[in-house]
């Protein structure tokens, strides 16, 4: 529920920053879609395992398989009756992310690389209901914060797909640490925190919009300090609790 909560804070901090209004139906549209591919993703993980998941989140889908199957397909229902409340330009964008997504989920099991596709697929899914409105072009610098944005939410899943290395190999799941290593997963993860500080200091000297990218800043500075102190967190998976609510900071956006 965090990571469908935060998905719908970054989809308001966007519209705010393009100025675009946000209507309620769109964004309880996102919130469901973006539980529903979470949870279905967890399950489809877990379908085929005799053994107990390495992980907790695993080990509740799989100990509550099919009550929430019925759950995720009636969610679905429920979304769909907002179909008719949405704007043309974010109904066809949604119907394409929602094929897109179907396709992750088919396949998620071989992508070696799923960590950039569902960065691509969520970084999209909380702009659709902004870029697909708004009227003016993007300029150089909006595009900076969206790649800013993009390359968080990058950094989260290489984080987690470093966690989680040994737990995915143990249930035979697909990640980028699993299809190319821990150590160069590491360097994936340090060298984009490294570009998302130089482009905020870019953006703090050359444009106006200092609070967005220190904010996304602020998001990649706590996921490294995750990675930094991995001992500490990882305990309790606080490194997944903590990870998914960095995406809870553009809330300080939205209420200046």
């Amino acid at each position: 529920m965090d990571v469908a909560v935060g998905a719908v804070i970054c989809s308001l901090y966007f519209s705010k920053l393009l100025s675009v209004t946000a209507r309620a139906q769109e964004m309880v549209a996102l919130g469901f879609t973006v539980w529903i591919i979470y949870s279905v993703d967890r399950l489809l993980d877990v379908r085929t395992l005799s053994n107990t998941a390495a992980t907790e989140r695993h080990q509740f889908h799989q100990q509550y398989q099919k009550p929430l199957w019925i759950l995720s397909i009636l969610t679905g229902l429920i979304t769909l009756c907002f179909v008719y409340f949405l704007r043309s330009p974010i109904l066809v964008g949604g119907i394409f992310l929602s094929l897109t997504s179907g396709l992750y989920l088919l396949l998620q099991k071989y992508l070696k690389m799923k960590e950039f596709f569902v960065a691509v697929v969520y970084t999209a899914g909380i702009l659709l209901t902004s870029l697909a409105i708004t009227t003016v072009e993007i300029s150089y610098e909006e595009g900076l914060l969206i790649m800013q944005f993009f390359m968080v939410a990058l950094i989260n899943l290489l984080l987690f797909s470093w966690f989680e290395y040994d737990a995915d190999k143990q249930d035979g799941n697909a990640s980028f640490a699993i299809g190319f290593g821990k150590k160069t997963t590491r360097k994936w993860v340090l060298s984009l925190s490294a570009i998302n500080c130089f482009v905020t200091i870019w953006v703090l000297t050359q444009t106006a919009w200092q609070l967005p990218s220190l904010l996304f800043l602020l998001m990649t500075i706590v996921l490294i300090i995750i990675f930094i102190f991995p001992t500490y967190f990882q305990v309790g998976q606080r490194y997944r609790m903590i990870g998914d609510a960095v995406f809870f900071i553009p809330v300080i956006g939205l209420l200046s």
